[in-house]
């Protein structure tokens, strides 16, 4: 099994390079400099660069396709359909957060809501200034949750950019006697390249289909 690291230069491909060499997978980079061609002599590749690269890079993929593990945030309906498209082709894992912890949390938010659904809430996220897409993919899957509950829920989403904050969220519920706070810090980027691993070891088997942490946990 060899695995392609997609934008291997920036911040998130630098990290999952460095968990798989620690664990011993078989890998290379493609970078804006290379032929991205190269990606057929993978078997998985993973991408956490920016929505318009990526979808570009999926368009490529659709013709002759291969496991394909996506980190990107910030993609339109469009680019989730052709994504979707892709999954009809090949197994395909998408994420906005690699967190198992977070993901976890995100299984339990609904059962939490039903039993306080007199409360008002709030929800906000914290990111680095690099951050571009706000609020956060994550953020609009803690909304979603809460939606499964209450599909009239009308809440704005906070979003903060300072300096260099991995990724903070918050949810917060509220009556006139107590608060409920509801918080996942990330305190490196490793937490996500963990969360890496975890998907390569559930895809590799796959042929077809779409599939989120979810399915994983």
């Amino acid at each position: 099994m060899k695995i392609a690291i997609i934008g291997i230069n920036g911040k998130m491909g630098r990290e999952v390079a460095n968990i798989l060499k620690e664990n011993n997978y078989d890998f290379f980079g493609i970078s804006k400099e290379d032929d991205f061609s190269i990606y057929k002599n993978a078997d998985i590749l993973i991408e956490f660069t920016n929505s318009q690269a990526n979808f570009e890079h999926i368009k490529i993929v659709l013709n002759e396709p291969r496991k394909y593990i996506i980190g990107t945030t910030g993609f339109s309906q469009e680019q989730l359909e052709l994504i979707k498209e892709l999954s009809k082709k090949t197994a395909v894992f998408l994420s906005y957060n690699f967190s198992y912890g977070l993901n976890v949390l995100l299984k339990i938010i609904p059962e939490l809501y039903k039993r306080l659904l007199d409360y008002d809430i709030a929800l906000y996220e914290i990111h680095h200034k690099q951050k571009k897409d706000k609020p956060s993919g994550t953020a609009k899957m803690i909304l979603e949750k809460l939606k499964e509950v209450n599909n009239n829920l009308n809440v704005e989403i906070g979003s903060f950019r300072i300096g260099g904050v991995f990724g903070e969220h918050v949810l917060l519920f509220s009556n006139e006697g107590e608060v409920i706070e509801i918080k996942h810090k990330a305190l490196s980027r490793k937490v996500f390249a963990i969360g890496v691993l975890k998907a390569i070891e559930f895809i590799k088997d796959k042929e077809i289909g779409f599939f989120t942490m979810s399915d994983l946990i």
